[in-house]
């Protein structure tokens, strides 16, 4: 308290108590209570106001940075996929349309075909052929789906429209994770046959892995409808549909 009083202003404890009607302005304390607060408000406030919009900008800079390191990072992701795809897409169309029907109804020279397929490109896990009416005449793989009616697929419907159609991971005959590419040929003098391949999606899994993401990262792949195209560390498993909002 010895000290609080040496260095209390003398005029903190005064009252003039003959200053009648102008008492107020003879209350010392008062006015220091203002002084300060004017004071503290012609030097605060600036700097109050500087550290707010400092906070905006290095906020909004930081954001722009991150914004653009995910852009260049889908970018190149989405160039690597396509690329993938579109490699063992064109291949599949050199091959049915290098190959008569009869050939690839051949099992031995349909698995000589996959092989070929898996030695070039990798991914490829079985190779069928598909008629007009979407039956499987013919199938080498470890899945047996020799017979198989396709004609009500989704993928079947889509490439006799379009002639080619790569899908979206789906579980299919064999529940297991898969996607499959399908091209169309058409011969002169008969019906449009279908060759259709399934690839692993271990292969997609693998690209994402060798990605760099800093801190606590999780990159994955969700189709259009936000269904899990790939696993995740967080999000949640393949062909589940994420609980986060989707991109427009």
């Amino acid at each position: 308290m010895k000290i609080l009083n040496k260095i209390k202003p003398e005029f903190w404890d005064h009252h003039d108590s003959d200053a009648g009607p102008y008492r107020s302005q003879f209350d010392f304390r008062r006015i220091w209570y203002a002084a300060v607060f004017l004071t503290s408000a012609v030097v605060l406030a600036p700097l109050i106001f500087m550290t707010v919009m400092d906070y905006r900008a290095t906020r909004h800079d930081v954001e722009s940075e991150i914004l653009l390191r995910t852009s260049r990072l889908v970018s190149n992701v989405r160039r690597t996929f396509s690329y993938f795809l579109d490699e063992r897409k064109s291949a599949l169309d050199f091959v049915v349309h290098d190959r008569c029907f009869d050939e690839c109804m051949n099992p031995e020279r349909l698995n000589a075909i996959l092989e070929n397929l898996k030695k070039s490109f990798g991914g490829f896990t079985d190779l069928g052929l598909i008629d007009h009416r979407g039956i499987q005449l013919s199938y080498v793989g470890p899945y047996g789906l020799k017979g198989r009616d396709y004609s009500e697929q989704e993928w079947f419907k889509q490439v006799a429209l379009h002639g080619v159609f790569i899908s979206d991971v789906f579980m299919g005959y064999r529940n297991v994770p898969h996607l499959v590419i399908a091209v169309k040929c058409t011969p002169v003098d008969g019906d449009f046959f279908v060759l259709r391949a399934a690839l692993d999606t271990e292969k997609f899994n693998d690209l994402l892995s060798k990605l760099e993401i800093a801190g606590q990262g999780d990159a994955f792949i969700i189709n259009h409808n936000g269904v899990l195209q790939t696993p995740t560390s967080a999000n949640g498993e393949v062909l589940q549909k994420i609980s986060l909002p989707i991109p427009e």
